[in-house]
């Protein structure tokens, strides 16, 4: 006969990434793997683990990280320990800045105009973990394909470049304006003619030119803000473009101090920006 499961707080545990299953005696262990990257010679010592205090299964999360579950309360620590030796840490979890998200970005993705991961790794060293009104999710995308769902996150970022044609250079060939998903280009007198209120900033114009005609303008993310999904999803606003990393830190830093300063316990971003209004988030993050 197995004793009892002890009285625990079930909300400090989910905090630190210890998740509560519908059978109270089993916990499952969630790791932190910003943007869903993991050396492949931990892989062992995450089955270890799973093996030694678990069932020998793992999960894997809708936000690319890992779960081990089916730990009981009296091996959790021990199986957190075994994990930390190895330089595995647990997952925020509940009313804080959750593991940042991000695509495979540069130099992995063709279409890539970003290191989103370099960039979903730096953001979450700064703001992972830190505790907020209620769950606040990050992620970031290499391209405007948008992968990784910055429209679906309190905070996205999504890589994007500004074409610009040198007229010298083009030889009317038309290949950028068949190859343009958003009809943005047309040729007028043998050259193409970009229409930016139809431009989406993917690049595929300067990826395709045979010439090198098609420069980039500008370059960096576009940043959404107050998306969100589950029970009652919304997508984000783009209240920024073209932001270089530092900048994006910052709107980042901003956001989460008008965050903890206006938001009410269990209060999403979205709900706080449609409480206060979006002019007024934005005048806070984007001084």
């Amino acid at each position: 006969m197995t004793a009892p499961t002890p009285s625990v707080d079930h909300a400090a545990l989910k905090s630190g990434g210890i998740i509560m299953q519908k059978d109270d005696d089993f916990f499952a262990i969630r790791l932190r793997l910003p943007g869903g990257c993991i050396a492949s010679d931990l892989l062992p010592k995450i089955d270890e683990v799973a093996r030694k205090y678990g069932r020998g299964e793992v999960r894997l999360t809708a936000r690319q990280g890992i779960e081990i579950p089916w730990i009981k309360f009296g091996e959790i620590e021990a199986a957190r320990k075994n994990l930390a030796e190895a330089g595995l840490a647990l997952g925020p979890c509940g009313p804080r800045f959750r593991t940042v998200t991000a695509c495979p970005g540069l130099p992995v993705c063709r279409r890539a105009l970003a290191d989103s991961q370099s960039f979903a790794h730096r953001i979450d060293r700064k703001f992972g973990g830190l505790q907020l009104p209620h769950k606040f999710k990050a992620t970031v995308s290499a391209c405007p394909n948008a992968c990784s769902r910055p429209l679906e996150n309190e905070i996205g970022f999504c890589g994007n470049a500004e074409p610009l044609l040198y007229a010298d250079a083009c030889m009317g060939c038309g290949l950028c304006v068949d190859i343009c998903r958003e009809k943005a280009l047309v040729l007028q007198d043998g050259k193409p003619l970009l229409d930016r209120n139809q431009c989406v900033h993917c690049a595929d114009c300067m990826q395709s030119c045979p010439t090198d005609a098609w420069k980039t303008e500008k370059k960096g993310y576009a940043v959404y803000a107050g998306g969100k999904n589950g029970r009652h999803p919304a997508p984000g606003e783009k209240i920024a473009d073209f932001v270089d990393e530092e900048q994006g830190m910052m709107i980042i830093a901003r956001c989460l101090d008008f965050y903890r300063q206006h938001g009410n316990k269990r209060e999403r971003l979205y709900d706080l920006i449609c409480r206060v209004g979006m002019d007024e988030f934005k005048a806070a993050v984007l001084q």
